[in-house]
């Protein structure tokens, strides 16, 4: 009898799931922030590509003041689907979230911060650009469901490098109203189903399919042979691989830890000269830290597949999904000289040509969004164009 009052109680405390609503919106025209008539909303979730900020953040401000709305707002590069640079994705609960460890912008130390690590080949600049200074929302979906998000570059559409920020009808609430470039921030359970399964969307095509191979020497993130040849001479030696005589062509791999079967992806950043011909070793992202006895697979990603956006709508319906975007090429052509990198920062956030002037999309009951920089879920990242993870609602 005790147990069942008790489950009984369990299942009283799980907040319903019509108690939120998502939308996500591309290409918008005459945007403004609206709360669902559904139900009183209590806290609000917003993505915004940089060229919709403006009015996003107008908006926050008015719904934080009038009603008391617990919101957060950050920039991000793009919207799932599309990979558009022209949107906004609104995600509205009827609980409150649980905003942890903001931190502000102005206490980002980048200065003291080491150069970028090298792959262990390709050497790196010991340079400081001002554009590399790191921002991430911290998303925990639900209880072991934690993603890692990337900040836009929003300097052209409000000033700040980063826009990042929360109002908290809380008045003890830490950093509420200023600007940030982290935030750890929880939704309300039963949000996202306990049983609802993360599925994965990629556009890797295996080069040996169906099988792996036992690492056999390696060092930090260098692969010095794998079954005891050369690891170069995998790729070196795919047809698969060799056939397309493409530079554009990115290889990835996947590792499953020997110990714990967890299987982590990484790209293929360098293979000695060429795939190898003078170490014959292949140099995996800095941060992969295989070991001997780990197995690999190992995938491409054509030309076609990283610059191509190739969503099907339907599978993001009653979802989130969180993407890597797929690559710009408008960039490509652009201004000479000193222009090119300001033109290619103003495409991305939403000032230059190309097929986000199209007609407004509406998703209903889908949100999320997406990075050039990849995303990282549960300890895993995903770089690779179109990488996508989703989750129903």
């Amino acid at each position: 009898m005790l147990l069942q009052k008790q489950f009984l109680r369990y299942l009283r405390s799980i907040p319903k799931s019509n108690q939120f609503y998502a939308r996500t919106t591309v290409n918008p025209i005459d945007f403004k922030l609206r709360p669902p008539p559904q139900f009183l909303a209590k806290s609000a979730l917003i993505f915004a590509t940089p060229n919709n900020l403006q009015q996003v953040i107008q908006d926050a401000i008015t719904l934080h003041q009038e009603n008391q709305l617990q919101i957060v707002v950050a920039g991000i590069e793009t919207m799932v689907p599309q990979s558009s640079r022209n949107g906004v994705s609104e995600l509205w609960l009827e609980n409150l979230m649980k905003i942890e460890n903001p931190l502000l912008l102005e206490e980002r130390d980048d200065v003291d911060k080491p150069p970028k690590e090298s792959d262990g080949i390709n050497p790196v600049s010991a340079r400081k650009n001002w554009k590399n200074i790191h921002g991430s929302i911290n998303l925990q979906l639900r209880p072991e469901v934690d993603l890692e998000m990337s900040l836009a570059n929003t300097v052209f559409s409000t000033g700040s490098i980063l826009t990042l920020f929360y109002f908290d009808p809380d008045q003890r609430a830490l950093h509420s109203g200023e600007h940030l470039c982290e935030v750890d921030v929880k939704l309300p359970r039963g949000v996202v189903p306990l049983h609802s399964k993360l599925h994965y969307i990629d556009h890797w095509q295996p080069l040996y399919p169906g099988e792996s191979f036992k690492i056999t020497n390696c060092v930090g993130n260098l692969l010095k042979t794998i079954e005891k040849t050369p690891a170069a001479k995998y790729l070196e030696n795919n047809d698969r691989l060799m056939s397309l005589k493409s530079k554009d062509t990115e290889v990835y791999v996947k590792i499953r830890d020997l110990k714990t079967s967890l299987v982590r992806r990484f790209k293929v950043t360098a293979g000695g000269g060429g795939w190898g011909a003078k170490a014959d070793i292949i140099a995996l992202s800095p941060e992969a830290k295989p070991k001997v006895g780990d197995r690999i697979e190992f995938f491409m990603v054509t030309p076609q597949d990283r610059f191509t956006v190739n969503d099907n709508h339907l599978q993001y319906e009653n979802c989130m999904a969180f993407s890597t975007s797929y690559e710009q090429t408008s960039f490509q052509i652009t201004n000479n000289g000193g222009e090119r990198e300001r033109e290619r920062e103003r495409e991305k956030e939403g000032e230059g040509e190309g097929e986000e002037n199209g007609k407004e999309k509406v998703f209903e009951f889908a949100f999320g969004c997406g990075s050039e920089q990849g995303f990282t879920l549960n300890d895993v990242r995903h770089i690779s164009p179109g990488e996508t993870a989703v989750i129903r609602l």
